[in-house]
């Protein structure tokens, strides 16, 4: 228990304490289809809070290169379209006109024996962290921490 907590502590400040916002989304190689699936589904349901479903448009801003790898991209569009919303992503090129729509990043990275999910949106970034049970599997252990700009 003290073990998780500490984590989490150490997810609240990673979260509350990082000063530059990265130019795009980024997903660790080590990321699997089923974590990718569990954190979609729980990032879909927290932005459906803030954000509302059926009028929103989500503008995702996916990893560099959108390499073989990333099985998070395709998780978050399925997943966030199955709960209401439009889904775009960015273009690629100078010269791509930018889509309306709301701009989300995710930042996807292993921490300690768990994985930690930071989702940015309207000047806000929203961080859980994520322990992995016996199984192996993604559980929740702590609600989202949220930072605004300017904050």
């Amino acid at each position: 228990m003290k073990k998780i907590l500490a984590t989490m502590l150490l997810a609240s400040a990673l979260a509350g304490c990082a000063s530059m916002r990265p130019s795009m989304s980024f997903v660790a190689p080590e990321i699997t289809a089923p974590d990718a699936a569990k954190l979609a589904a729980d990032a879909a349901q927290w932005l459906a809070k803030p954000l509302p479903p059926a009028r929103t448009t989500i503008v995702l801003d996916p990893p560099a290169s959108s390499r073989q790898g990333d099985v998070m991209t395709p998780a978050m569009v399925e997943q966030l379209r199955a709960s209401g919303f439009g889904v775009v992503q960015v273009p690629k090129g100078k010269d791509a006109p930018t889509p309306q729509g709301v701009p989300v990043r995710f930042l996807v990275s292993p921490l300690d024996t768990g994985v930690l999910m930071r989702l940015q949106y309207q000047g806000v970034e929203a961080a859980r962290f994520y322990p992995r049970s016996t199984s192996g599997a993604l559980v929740e252990a702590a609600p989202f921490t949220v930072r605004e700009a300017g904050q």
